[in-house]
């Protein structure tokens, strides 16, 4: 008896489950198509610019990619060339199109601006939150969707849900947010999304072992001790003494550079790391002879 209501219960579990997902892709596919409509709408085409996309729309593997064809151009011109082979069409008829579509170019200033245009390889950094992430490399570049393999598993992770990554190369750091497509062990397959990107860090920053005190600077303590652990001319991380010191506090920060006599210099707490333990500051100070100081000791 108790077997049968077991078997009952994941029965109708495993039926709920499938049942939610068929629902979630009917709603996604109605969305896209929606998403799709109003974009052909938005943007006046003619009758036989029209024709060639809906032409076009039978290369995609999904009807849910329609709307992707016509804001990222690698698809777009995947699509053209397809139809290309199969029937002949003006070029001009491409261009006008290419032309009110406006895709963004590749590379701006160094900048990527889509995820299909990142190459395999790049480094990744896979996040949930800050207990759940890991580190990743780029393996495959598909036109629907990104493959990651993660250096660790994260067991975390499901199908559905939303995540950050983000990538780097020399000069900038490039961050998605998207959705889990598929994962199984260390494969990680992510939906394609915008990038947004950020400049790398302005100042060259290096490990370090250094004692420091530290106190807050709004109000009157005792100083505490503690240990910078890296540093540049513009912050530093430290060790986050008793858990005293929370995101945005002012400090003043007394420390030695070798056998230099010691110096202050206030900042503010920009985040907190390792469940709290590391604290990573900005400096305020703006004084020429300090960040020479620093300077000597992160070249």
């Amino acid at each position: 008896m108790t077997f049968l209501i077991i078997l009952t219960l994941a029965g109708i579990i495993i039926y709920s489950y499938f049942f939610y997902r068929q629902r979630q892709n009917k709603e996604h596919q109605l969305l896209m198509q929606q998403k799709y409509e109003q974009y052909l709408l938005k943007l006046s085409f003619t009758d036989e610019e029209l024709e060639m996309i809906t032409k076009m729309t039978v290369f995609l593997e999904s009807d849910q990619l329609k709307y992707h064809m016509l804001t990222n151009k690698r698809t777009f011109l995947y699509c053209a060339e397809k139809l290309r082979k199969k029937e002949q069409y003006a070029k001009a008829l491409q261009d006008s199109i290419e032309r009110k579509l406006n895709f963004p170019s590749k590379k701006v200033g160094g900048n990527y601006s889509s995820s299909e245009d990142l190459p395999p390889g790049m480094p990744a950094l896979v996040i949930i939150d800050e207990k759940n992430k890991a580190s990743a490399t780029i393996t495959e570049n598909n036109r629907s969707d990104l493959v990651l393999m993660l250096k660790k598993e994260i067991l975390q992770l499901r199908e559905g849900m939303r995540i950050s990554v983000y990538f780097h190369d020399n000069q900038k750091i490039f961050i998605i947010n998207t959705t889990v497509l598929e994962h199984t062990d260390k494969k990680l397959k992510v939906a394609h999304s915008p990038l947004s990107s950020q400049k790398r860090r302005s100042f060259k920053r290096k490990k370090i072992k250094l004692p420091a005190v530290l106190k807050h600077s709004d109000f009157e303590e005792i100083p505490m001790h503690s240990y910078i652990i890296d540093l540049s001319e513009g912050g530093a991380s430290l060790e986050n003494p008793d858990f005293n010191f929370k995101k945005h506090d002012r400090i003043t920060l007394y420390y030695h550079i070798d056998t230099d006599d010691g110096f202050q210099i206030r900042g503010e707490v920009l985040r907190l790391s390792a469940k709290g333990r590391i604290m990573h500051i900005k400096f305020f100070d703006r004084d020429l002879t300090i960040r020479s100081r620093i300077k000597t000791i992160v070249k």
